[in-house]
C-alpha cells in the first residue's frame, strides 16, 4: 500500500528457472533476436535487486520486492516464456509441452502466497485447438488468463476463425486474453525490417504490434463473435489507446455499410464492453488516457524486474505524476486496485 491506496500490479514479470524451458532450447541456438546494444540488466542495476538475484527470484524474494514498492498483489507474466513457446521453429506439440511446463511451474510459484500472487499462463498460439486444451488446463490450475503475442508469427492471425475455439474456451472458463509484446522473438516484428538499433525497434514494436492485434480483434470480428471475451493490451503505455480507438471508430463509420457491416457495435463500444489497457510507471499520458477511457478501463503495471523497470520507486513515480496531474483519488484507486481486481476476477482471492 502507498498513500492509503492498495496496489495491484497488473503486469509484473517472473524470472523462470532454467529447467522450465531447457528441453526446448537447443545448445548454442539463440532464443532471442536482439541487437547487441539491448539492455539486459534487471531494473538497470544489479545492486538494487541483490536480494532477488541471490535467491534466484524465488517467490519469497519476489514478495519482498513487492513489499519494498508497496505492492499488495501482482499478476505475473513470464520473461523467457514470452519467447520460447512462440518460437516459429517449434512444432505445435513442442510449443504445447513448453507451455505446460511453464504453467505447472508458475501455478506452484503462486501457491507460495495465493492471496498476493496470481499468474497468466501460456498457450501454443500456433495451434488454436491445442491452445484451447491448454487454456482449460490453465483454468484448472487457478491461473487467471492466457497470453497471445501480437506478432504475425504463424499462417493465421488473431482474427482468423480458427482462433474461435480458443476464444470459446476463454469465455467458458472466464480467463483473460492478455496481448503481450516483447521485443526479440524469432519471427516478424514491426520495426525489425527497417531498424537495427534497440531503441528504434523497441519504441516501435510494443505499441504498433498492439495496434495491429487490436485491429484484428475488433475490426476482424473476434469481439463481435465472442462478447464475453475479456482482453488486456499490455506493456505498451496507455496513450496510444484513445487515439487508436478513435481511428478505428472513424474507419468503422466509413465502412460500416460495406466490409465492416458485420459489426454490431463501434470500436469504442467493443472496447468499453470487453477491454482494458495498462499504464506504465513513467507513463506521461496516463492521466489523459484515464480521462478519455475511464478509470475502469485502465490498469497499472510495474514490469518488474525487466531492464526498463523502476525499482523500488515505480509506484511512487506513478503516484507523483498522477497527483501532479490532479487525477481524482477515486479514479486512482480504481486504476491501482479496483479495475485489475475486477478484470482478473481477483477481488475475493486478494481480499485479505
Amino acid at each position: 500500500m502507498r498513500r492509503d491506496l492498495r496496489i495491484l500490479d497488473a503486469d509484473a514479470q517472473v524470472v523462470e528457472p532454467g529447467h522450465v524451458f531447457e528441453a526446448w532450447i537447443a545448445p548454442g541456438d539463440p532464443v532471442f533476436d536482439l541487437p547487441e546494444s539491448t539492455p539486459r540488466v534487471p531494473c538497470g542495476d544489479w545492486a538494487v535487486i541483490e536480494d532477488q538475484a541471490s535467491h534466484g527470484f524465488d517467490a519469497p524474494s519476489y514478495l519482498r520486492a513487492m513489499d519494498a514498492q508497496g505492492i499488495d498483489g501482482a499478476v505475473l507474466f513470464p520473461s523467457i516464456g514470452l519467447f520460447v513457446p512462440f518460437d516459429p521453429r517449434l512444432s505445435p506439440g513442442e510449443s504445447a509441452a513448453a507451455c505446460r511446463s511453464y504453467n505447472d511451474w508458475v501455478a506452484s510459484y503462486c501457491a507460495t502466497d495465493a492471496r498476493r500472487l496470481a499468474a497468466v499462463g501460456l498457450v501454443p498460439q500456433r495451434d488454436p485447438a491445442l491452445a484451447a486444451t491448454e487454456a482449460r488446463h490453465v483454468a484448472e490450475l487457478g491461473l487467471v488468463g492466457v497470453i497471445v503475442r501480437p506478432n504475425h508469427l504463424y499462417d493465421a492471425y488473431l482474427d482468423h476463425p480458427s482462433f474461435d475455439v480458443l476464444y470459446d474456451a476463454l469465455e467458458e472458463t472466464g480467463l483473460v486474453l492478455g496481448v503481450h509484446e516483447a521485443l526479440g522473438v524469432q519471427g516478424p516484428t514491426i520495426g525489425r525490417d527497417r531498424f537495427t538499433s534497440f531503441a528504434a525497434r523497441h519504441a516501435c514494436s510494443h505499441p504498433l504490434e498492439q495496434m495491429t492485434a487490436m485491429t484484428a480483434l475488433v475490426l476482424g470480428g473476434a469481439l463481435e463473435r465472442h462478447p464475453d471475451l475479456r482482453v488486456a493490451f499490455l506493456e505498451s503505455g496507455s496513450g496510444w489507446m484513445p487515439y487508436w480507438v478513435n481511428r478505428l471508430d472513424n474507419h468503422h463509420e466509413w465502412m460500416e455499410d460495406t466490409e465492416l457491416a458485420g459489426l454490431s457495435l463501434t470500436p469504442t463500444e467493443y472496447f468499453q464492453r470487453q477491454c482494458v489497457t495498462c499504464a506504465d510507471p513513467e507513463d506521461g499520458l496516463a492521466a489523459w488516457a484515464i480521462e478519455r477511457l475511464g478509470a475502469d478501463h485502465v490498469m497499472w503495471a510495474s514490469d518488474f524486474p525487466h531492464p526498463d523497470a523502476l525499482f523500488p520507486g515505480a509506484a511512487d513515480r506513478f503516484l507523483d505524476d498522477m497527483e501532479a496531474a490532479a487525477v481524482d483519488k477515486a479514479d486512482l484507486a480504481a486504476v491501482l486496485w479496483d479495475t485489475p481486481a475486477r478484470f482478473y476476477r481477483l477481488a475475493q482471492r486478494f481480499a485479505g
